[in-house]
C-alpha cells in the first residue's frame, strides 16, 4: 500500500493540494466515527483529485486516471471510490467508502466557501442552502450522510471538529 508520505508527494504539486488535505482529514474523521479503516479512508481522501488538473478537458476521466495510476498501491475498493467520486465518470457510489468520499468532497467545497466568515454549524447550514441554488448536487451529496448512518447535524459537527483540529495543528506548528 502507498505510504502517507508518498501520497503527499504525489498531491503536493497539484492545484487541489489544500482541498485534498481537507477531504483527507474529513475522511479520517468519518472513518473513526463509522469504525472503518482510517488510513485507507484518509489516503482515498488525499488522492481522490490527483488527476484533477490533467482531466480539466475531460471530466469523464477524473478519478479513473488516478485509479489506473494507483493500481496495486491501494486496495480495489479504494480505487473504486476514487473513480466513483465524480458522477461524470459513470461509476456509481455503492459502498460506505464511496459515499463518504462523495460527501467529504462536497463538504470540503462547502467549508472552503465559508472559511472567511468562520466555520460554524450555522454558517455551514446557511451556505448549504445558498450553494444549492447554483450547485444543487453539493446539497444532494451532503444529504447522503444518512445513507452511511450519520445525521446532518452530526456530519456538520464532524466538520467543525476537523477544522478545530487543523487550526490547532497549524498553531502548534507556528509556535515551534
Amino acid at each position: 500500500m502507498i505510504s502517507w508520505s508518498e501520497a503527499i508527494k504525489l498531491v503536493k504539486g497539484t492545484s487541489r493540494f489544500e482541498h485534498s488535505l481537507l477531504v483527507s482529514h474529513l475522511m479520517a474523521e468519518l472513518a473513526r466515527e463509522l469504525k472503518e479503516n482510517t488510513l485507507e479512508w484518509k489516503l482515498v481522501g488525499l488522492l481522490h483529485d490527483l488527476d484533477y488538473d490533467e482531466t480539466a478537458e475531460n471530466r469523464t476521466m477524473h478519478g479513473v486516471i488516478t485509479a489506473h495510476r494507483l493500481k496495486g498501491r491501494l486496495p480495489e475498493e479504494c480505487l473504486y471510490a476514487i473513480k466513483a467520486h465524480d458522477h461524470r465518470t459513470g461509476f456509481k457510489p455503492k459502498s460506505k467508502l464511496d459515499k463518504a468520499l462523495v460527501i467529504a468532497d462536497s463538504l470540503a467545497i462547502l467549508i472552503e466557501k465559508v472559511e472567511k466568515e468562520g466555520v460554524t454549524t450555522e454558517t455551514l447550514k446557511k451556505e448549504l442552502e445558498k450553494i444549492s441554488l447554483e450547485k444543487p448536487w453539493i446539497k444532494t451529496n451532503i444529504l447522503k450522510c444518512e445513507e452511511i448512518g450519520l445525521k446532518l447535524n452530526q456530519l456538520l459537527q464532524t466538520c467543525i471538529n476537523v477544522i478545530k483540529t487543523l487550526r490547532q495543528n497549524n498553531r502548534d506548528l507556528n509556535e515551534r
